[in-house]
């Protein structure tokens, strides 16, 4: 029985020069729909990071999209904290 085993890595987040990089093994796919106007900002985010970097894909955007959204909606979620205590 060859079995191997590995240990699980942490998924991780890194902040540099105000880019928000996620990193994971593990990896999930999903389908999104898009309106025009937000295709448009993703092909034009995609092209500018695609010239800068050529290692860049439409996924790491879109995780790094994600991410940075769900930190926004935390920050939010806490500044309305003490305004509901008081």
């Amino acid at each position: 029985m060859n079995q191997a085993v590995q240990a699980p890595k942490e998924s991780a987040t890194e902040n540099s020069q105000d880019k928000v990089v996620a990193r994971s093994d593990k990896k999930f796919k999903a389908t999104i729909y898009l309106t025009e106007e937000a295709e448009r900002a993703f092909a034009e985010l995609y092209v500018k990071r695609y010239m800068e970097d050529r290692k860049i894909d439409r996924s790491t955007i879109a995780c790094e999209a994600i991410l940075a959204l769900h930190e926004k909606e935390k920050e939010n979620k806490s500044e309305d904290e003490p305004l509901a205590q008081s």
